[in-house]
């Protein structure tokens, strides 16, 4: 909002239309949905999600378009901090520390929510799926998780102080990766013919793109793919589709006890 329309290509703008879809890996938003018991427990999530969000990130984003206004010229490492500059100028004492708070108590709530999710993740796909529960108690792995967390928590903690980087632009380089493991998910539910090699294809694609990207961008300080305006995410998504296509194609189809597993018969 604080970007003049003449400094956004159009094809900017059409390809960041793409970053939304991230929303549907957001890990602990994933494991939210993977407890519903029907279709039919989505109806009101999906009716009012957008209002949460509205309700959410308006707020938000007016408070950093009147925060410009009286701290402009922040650079990328200032930008950041940039609410507790308004609350330290705009409100006394007491009500500083409530507002402040609140704002941690929500940012707290979502980065917990993702911080067990990953936690969760590893425990289950990695300790149990390789086999590691028959060598480790209840116990143990709960242990192994928290460890896990504990470092993933370390290496952010790490980053932050050594990165000068806008936390927006870390943001939208966070949501490519996540945009471009979408055509995964939306295969694996719709898509009969799709294969696990065809994830693996997929989401290796995504990673070995998101790292080149970031690390040419890491060098220009610019979240586009050179001058065009195109932005990452759109060409991760095509490639990463492919690969998913091409690479189930090209190997086995699935077993039809498989099939019938995920897929009623009726729906085949």
């Amino acid at each position: 909002m604080l970007v003049r329309g003449d400094h956004i290509k159009p094809l900017q703008l059409l390809t960041y239309t793409c970053i939304p879809l991230s929303v549907g890996m957001f890990p602990h938003m994933f494991i939210h949905w993977l407890t519903a018991k029907n279709a039919a427990s989505f109806r009101p999530v999906i009716a009012f999600y957008p209002v949460c969000i509205a309700i959410v990130w308006v707020p938000s984003v007016l408070l950093g378009v009147l925060a410009h206004l009286d701290f402009p010229g922040l650079n990328a490492g200032a930008a950041g901090s940039v609410l507790v500059k308004m609350i330290s100028l705009h409100a006394p004492g007491l009500l500083a520390g409530l507002l402040a708070a609140g704002v941690f108590a929500a940012i707290m709530n979502s980065f917990d929510s993702q911080v067990h999710a990953v936690g969760t993740m590893f425990t289950q796909d990695i300790v149990r799926h390789y086999g590691f529960h028959d060598r480790m108690g209840e116990k143990t792995q709960i242990l192994v998780g928290r460890l896990f967390m504990v470092g993933i928590l370390i290496a952010t903690y790490v980053l932050s102080r050594f990165v000068d980087r806008s936390i927006f632009k870390l943001g939208v380089w966070c949501f490519t990766g996540f945009a471009a493991l979408f055509p995964v998910v939306v295969a694996a539910v719709f898509w009969k013919r799709s294969t696990k090699w065809g994830a693996f294809a997929s989401t290796v694609s995504v990673i070995v793109l998101w790292i080149w990207f970031v690390s040419q961008g890491w060098k220009t300080g610019s979240t586009t793919i050179g001058e065009s305006g195109v932005m990452p995410v759109a060409v991760m998504l095509l490639v990463s589709t492919a690969a998913m296509i091409v690479g189930s194609l090209a190997t086995r189809p699935p077993e039809a006890a498989t099939l019938d597993k995920f897929f009623p018969k009726a729906e085949r």
